[in-house]
């Protein structure tokens, strides 16, 4: 579930809403879009219903580390995938909750600015820790695969950083959300000295949408990471606080009316299990397909979707398509309506390569316990957009006939 933000509109100050995805800032007041840039993790505090008497400045926050996306676990002769949404104390503590359970979800967070006055606990949680302990098997998937983890990766990821605000009267330690005493004989200079005030460099900031090469209008929906020109078809990713140009293409239909889904098609060499072109693909994962000369002239890619999905239908969906790769044409760099946005970054694309691996194995036992020792050296990436028909209920893949549920690409959007 994503989260509700209050935010000024970096543009005129208005208040405007937001969803804890959105990257681009479309204020309804002034009409000025803005592309938000992180500067590390997103931090937001949780509203207060402190006394009136109680003065902000001498308010405290503590951290709770957001973790929210797909992980997939190769283990045993199986491939696991889990959707993760949790939040978990960022402090060693004894007296604060281990979690802010649906706070998050039922309230209106706002971002840390320098409006936020107070101090704020300095983290001693790490966050590939909480990393490491969400991603931990289940109960029940470890009684039933007692054996080594071959691989982990970590998809559509979102890390973020959620302030508890709290007070302290009379020597007791206040919940400030819901003004509960949780700790007696605590005082304001103990805390001072695990604290400290607001940084600048948490605050994100926002690059104006104008095309770097022509000047035009960048545009793109409320979640799109990749932004795009419409007057020299360029697109656009942000990257170390700028937009850079990326490489892209889109299939050309000879249909009216059809739907342009992103995809990564990520062009590697493979190291520890030796794969340098498509028909070592297709014998590593024993594909029932004959191996025929055309393969072991092709590229070695793997497609992988550029936008979320459920876990399940995302793997699926990215070794169907690196399997069907030979049925894709190549295509030219022109926009037009009905493209998808991107909302999954390359890097992260690059990461579900093992696990798709794992999914298009036949034979899971002999390839998965190789994933350790197997390694991906990118040789090229192109962000290319495939045309799929409007069947009501589903989108269908002009080209490969690969068919993918409305329902699942809505639900996606708030993964």
């Amino acid at each position: 579930m994503d989260l509700t933000i209050q935010q000024n509109c970096p543009s005129c100050g208005a208040e405007i809403e937001l969803n804890e995805a959105d990257r681009l800032i479309q204020c309804p007041y002034c009409e000025v879009n803005n592309f938000m840039v992180n500067r590390g993790l997103l931090r937001f505090v949780l509203p207060d219903k402190a006394p009136v008497h109680i003065d902000r400045r001498e308010m405290f926050y503590a951290p709770y580390l957001r973790f929210k996306g797909n992980i997939y676990y190769c283990t045993g002769t199986h491939l696991k995938h889990r959707v993760i949404d949790t939040t978990q104390r960022g402090v060693n503590s004894s007296v604060l909750p281990l979690s802010l359970g649906l706070r998050p979800q039922a309230m209106r967070i706002s971002l840390v600015t320098d409006m936020v006055s107070g101090s704020f606990f300095r983290q001693t949680v790490k966050a590939r820790t909480l990393l490491e302990k969400v991603s931990q098997p289940t109960v029940h998937d470890s009684e039933k695969i007692k054996a080594s983890l071959y691989s982990r990766a970590y998809i559509g990821e979102s890390l973020s950083c959620i302030y508890l605000p709290l007070y302290i009267e009379d020597g007791v330690l206040y919940d400030a959300v819901i003004n509960k005493p949780l700790a007696h004989g605590g005082s304001a200079e103990s805390l001072q000295k695990k604290s400290d005030r607001y940084h600048p460099g948490w605050t994100p900031h926002f690059l104006a949408t104008l095309c770097p090469h022509c000047g035009d209008t960048l545009t793109g929906e409320h979640d799109s990471l990749v932004l795009s020109c419409c007057n020299c078809h360029s697109s656009w990713e942000e990257k170390q606080g700028g937009f850079h140009p990326i490489s892209w293409q889109r299939v050309v239909s000879h249909h009216d009316h059809m739907y342009y889904l992103p995809f990564w098609k990520l062009e590697v060499r493979s190291t520890g299990v030796e794969m340098n072109n498509f028909a070592d693909f297709l014998r590593i994962t024993n594909q029932p397909l004959v191996v025929q000369p055309v393969h072991e002239q092709m590229v070695l890619s793997f497609w992988i979707p550029a936008f979320k999905l459920k876990p399940k239908t995302f793997i699926q969906l990215a070794k169907n398509m690196t399997v069907s790769q030979r049925k894709l044409p190549g295509g030219e760099q022109t926009m037009i309506k009905g493209m998808h946005p991107v909302t999954l970054q390359r890097t992260e694309a690059v990461q579900a390569l093992k696990s798709v691996m794992a999914e298009a194995a036949l034979n899971k036992q002999q390839l998965l316990p190789l994933l350790p020792g197997m390694s991906f050296r990118p040789l090229a990436s192109d962000l290319t957009y495939l045309p799929f028909f409007d069947r009501g209920h589903d989108f269908v893949q002009e080209q490969s006939g690969l068919s993918l549920a409305k329902s699942v690409l809505r639900f996606g959007r708030s993964l």
